[in-house]
This record gives structure tokens, sequence and C-alpha cells, in this order.
């Protein structure tokens, strides 16, 4: 606390800022280059089959978000097209056991 208080006296006396800047970073995969992909789960019979689906599909290097709706028996995945596609995705939950087709 010492070091911190003479940095920031000597920072005063040269007309210096006590405290540096704070940058945060910035994520290189902004929300313009993201796809979003439904897909019908037609399989999911359980409480317990969209948590499945979501962790498989989760999984997949390039996802950023899995929203599974047990319900209507389908999932929403936004993912950086320039590392997955909805094929590898599908693929995915089918190999949890929950085959996917991309809806429309």
């Amino acid at each position: 606390m010492k070091r911190f208080a003479i940095l920031a006296l000597g920072a005063l006396m040269l007309g210096l800022p006590a405290t540096a800047p704070v940058v945060f970073a910035q994520s290189a995969t902004t929300a313009a280059t993201l796809t979003e992909v439904s897909f019908d789960v037609p399989d999911m019979t359980c409480a317990l089959c969209p948590l499945t689906v979501k962790t498989a599909m989760s999984g997949v290097n390039g996802v950023q978000s899995v929203e599974v709706d047990f319900d209507t028996r389908s999932a929403t995945v936004i993912f950086d097209p320039t590392l997955t596609d909805a094929a590898a995705i599908a693929e995915a939950s089918a190999q949890a056991g929950y085959p996917a087709a991309v809806r429309g």
C-alpha cells in the first residue's frame, strides 16, 4: 500500500495521472459475424434430454450459446461460422443420441 501511495504522489508531482487507464479486451467475434440456427430435435422424451443436447452442442468449438426447448423439441444455437457449421453441431447432438436437423 505504501508503494502505491509513493507512486501516486510521484505521478501527481510530475503531472501524470495517478492511475493507469483500464482497457478491457474486446471479443474478436462480434455479433455481426455470428450465425443463429434452429434445429428440430424430435427424440427428446424426458426432462434430462435437453441438458444432454445442450451439453453436446455447446461442446462444439465456435458455439457461443445453446437454448433447448423441450416443449417444442427444438434447439437454437448461435455460433461463429468461421469455426463450425450447422452440420457439425447436428452431428454432435446425434453422437449424444439425439439426432438434430436444421429447421426450415
